[in-house]
C-alpha cells in the first residue's frame, strides 16, 4: 500500500504474541508491519462488501418472493452432505 499525504495514523492494542507473529511474517515477506496491517484491513473491508452485497441480494430476492422449492433445498443439502 503506497504511502501518500492522505494517510492517517491510527493506534490500537494487540497481544504481544500477535505482534511477534506479524513482525515475523513481515520479515519473511520483506515488508513492514504497516504494510501488512494495511493489506489485512483492505482484505477485511472487501470481504465485508461481498457479504453485505449477498445479504442485500437475499433480501431483494425475498421481497420478490423468489424462493427455492423444497426439492431444490433438499438437493442442495444432499450435495453438501457428500462433501
Amino acid at each position: 500500500m503506497p504511502r501518500t499525504a492522505a494517510n492517517t495514523t491510527i493506534s490500537f492494542r494487540a497481544p504481544q504474541q500477535q505482534l511477534k507473529r506479524l513482525d515475523s511474517l513481515a520479515r519473511r515477506q520483506r515488508r513492514d508491519r504497516t504494510q501488512l496491517i494495511g493489506d489485512a484491513i483492505e482484505q477485511y473491508l472487501e470481504l465485508q462488501d461481498v457479504h453485505l452485497a449477498r445479504i442485500r441480494e437475499g433480501i431483494e430476492a425475498d421481497e420478490r418472493g423468489d424462493y427455492a422449492s423444497e426439492q431444490e433445498v433438499a438437493e442442495e443439502f444432499a450435495r453438501w452432505q457428500k462433501l
